[in-house]
Order: C-alpha cells, then structure tokens, then sequence
C-alpha cells in the first residue's frame, strides 16, 4: 500500500486540470436524490456539528480556532451512486457566501465535480459552477444509454448543508455498491496542499486523484495553514479506523516542532493503532530555491529530524 499511494502521488505531479460544463437550470420533471441516502465517503466521524464536517463536534474545544473553522470545509468528501439516467444535475448549498479566491477559482473552492466510471477506469464528466450559496445546475445533458457508476467530489474550502442528485423522472439512483477491495479509508493530514489549493476543481486534488487511481476511500484532514501537527490532532486522526495514516504537515511546522510532534503523532497512533502503518511526507524543496544562497538545503530543517524521528 505504501508503494502504490507513493507511486499514485508522484502521478499527480503538479498540473491541474480545467473543463467546462453545462450550466443550466433544472427541469420541471427532476427526481432529487439527497446525498445523505446514497453512499457518502470521507467522513471520518458521525458525531459531527454539521452531516458534512470533517471532524467531530467534541473537537469544537480540542483544536484551535483555525482548525475548528476549516474543518467545516468539506474537502475530501463525495458521494458515489449508480444510475441509468442520461442526465445528471446537481443542487447543494454552501455555508459561505466567499466562492473563490484571489488565487483559487470558485469552481475549487465550492463547485461540485462528477466522475463515471467506465470499464474499470474513472473518467472525468463535469464541474458544477457555483453562482451563490444555494446552486442548481444540470452537469451532464447527453449520457449514452446505459447504467453506470458515479463519483460527485464536494467543495475543498467551502462547506455545504445539503448536496442532491437530480435526474429525470423514470430513472433510477441508487447507492454504489461496496468497493470491491472493501478496503480501510487512508487517513491524510496536512496543510493546504493536502486539502486541495489550488486545484481548479475538487476531484483534482491530490488526496483525490490517489483514490481514484487506487480506488480506495479517503479522509482528507488537510487545514490550510494550519497543519502545524498539534497533539490534540494526533489524538483525534488515531481514533480513525484506517488502512494507513498519511502524515504531511511539514509546509506549516516549524524545523524545531518536528521531533517532538511528529515523534508524539508516531507514539500515539501506533499505541491505538498497531499494525497500521503511517507514511511520513518530508518537506519539498520550495519553488524559488535557485535564487536562495542556502535555498536547496532549506527542506533539511524539516527533513532532518523527521528522518531522526523515523530512525528513532
């Protein structure tokens, strides 16, 4: 397993891609499907404030207030479905006003993004075009006729409160089946990189791409600007049942953080998680670093200790 997420990550490499799709209102004669009956992946907990949170309400008086507040983003969470219709709309509202950002587009920041699987493989469909926080739109007009399975990515750094499948009436939605692996989710924890910036739609970030080429579920636990490895974060990720901890908040620590949080995040999931392996992700060289006297040694203040507390 550790091979193929390293494998399937350095696939990604650092394009991101963009597409259109049809944007249009709904017809009169859609059949709405709410999210929450069909098959959800990507949450870690149930005992959440909000149905689409990515950490538990207890979590409220655990974490720091950044923490808190982005994990109301809904990064890492989709909705699979298996149906025989020829069109696929989309309705979810956001619990942000703020669609994009000044380097981020709104179709990442809060647009929806359908995937279909075709012999074996995921093939990229739509993106859902966010207009405000209530949002309606028809993703896919002309589907060959036929059943198949879905895969629709949630917003990575806007929240949502409902998220709904339409399709015409006389189709039929229905749950995706079970993955045939029957796998355990792998757990990622990071920074803004893991929760998706600055991808231009949801289904691009890199926690996203891993599971599909993979076809493993995912609980991404990526807090931009705030990956800073706290060990009450640590406390929560090793209450999660996975198949593999991805740990890759190096881009937000500081070098002298390093031993001493990553050493307490190893000593904590391994004592409540024994058997499972955890991946630690060193810090890159930063784009710029031709132009720094010192700038392709700079990762060696992260990377350093963390090889140390590897080793240890």
């Amino acid at each position: 397993m550790l091979k193929k997420i390293r494998n399937a990550a350095l696939a990604v490499g650092l394009s991101v891609a963009t597409g259109a799709a049809q944007s249009a209102p709904s017809e009169p004669n859609i059949v709405w499907y709410n999210a929450r009956e069909l098959t959800i992946e990507g949450r870690g907990w149930t005992d959440t404030e909000s149905v689409y949170d990515r950490l538990p309400a207890r979590a409220k008086q655990i974490v720091n207030e950044q923490v808190w507040g982005l994990s109301h983003n809904s990064a890492g969470l989709l909705v699979r479905f298996v149906s025989d219709a020829t069109q696929i709309h989309a309705r979810w509202k956001l619990t942000s006003a703020d669609l994009a950002m000044n380097h981020m587009p709104a179709t990442g920041v809060s647009g929806v993004d359908l995937y279909v699987r075709l012999k074996g493989k995921w093939e990229w469909l739509a993106v859902g075009r966010p207009t405000g926080q209530n949002n309606e739109t028809l993703l896919t007009p002309n589907i060959d006729k036929g059943t198949y399975e879905y895969t629709l990515y949630f917003p990575l750094y806007n929240g949502v409160t409902s998220v709904e499948v339409g399709v015409p009436s006389g189709s039929f939605v229905k749950p995706a089946p079970p993955r045939k692996n029957d796998i355990k989710p792998v757990v990622f924890y990071g920074t803004s990189i893991t929760q998706g910036g600055c991808a231009s739609r949801p289904g691009m970030a890199y926690t996203a791409i891993v599971g599909r080429k993979l076809d493993i579920p995912v609980i991404n636990l990526g807090f931009s600007g705030s990956g800073r490895g706290e060990p009450e974060i640590f406390d929560l990720i090793a209450e999660l049942d996975a198949s593999l901890f991805v740990i890759d908040p190096m881009a937000n620590m500081r070098g002298d953080w390093v031993e001493e949080r990553i050493g307490y995040a190893l000593k904590t999931i391994k004592a409540k998680r024994p058997g499972v392996p955890v991946m630690l992700v060193e810090h890159a060289v930063v784009a710029d670093a031709f132009r720094r006297s010192k700038g392709p040694k700079m990762a060696d203040t992260w990377n350093v200790p963390l090889r140390k507390v590897y080793e240890d």
